[in-house]
């Protein structure tokens, strides 16, 4: 009987809603997903959703979600 752990960044969107001042604001959502696996199979799974904006520090995101925040906010 083994048991692993997996987090990974699932569920990237890119997300723009207009600001208090109705200006769009461009924003990145990312869901986390925390499963653990006994012998491959999934046992116990959770999400955790956390948003970033322009200005942000994503250099500690996976390597994917920095990849759409450079295209989305530049890098």
């Amino acid at each position: 009987m083994a048991l692993t752990k997996s987090v990974t960044a699932d569920k990237i969107e890119v997300i723009t809603n207009p600001n208090e001042n109705g200006a769009d604001v461009t924003s990145v959502q990312v869901r986390t997903a925390t499963k653990v696996l006994e012998d491959g199979a999934v046992i116990s799974q959770s999400y955790h959703r956390h948003v970033i904006h322009s200005g942000d520090d994503w250099s500690s995101e996976p390597s994917n979600v920095q990849a759409i925040c450079n295209a989305v906010f530049g890098a």
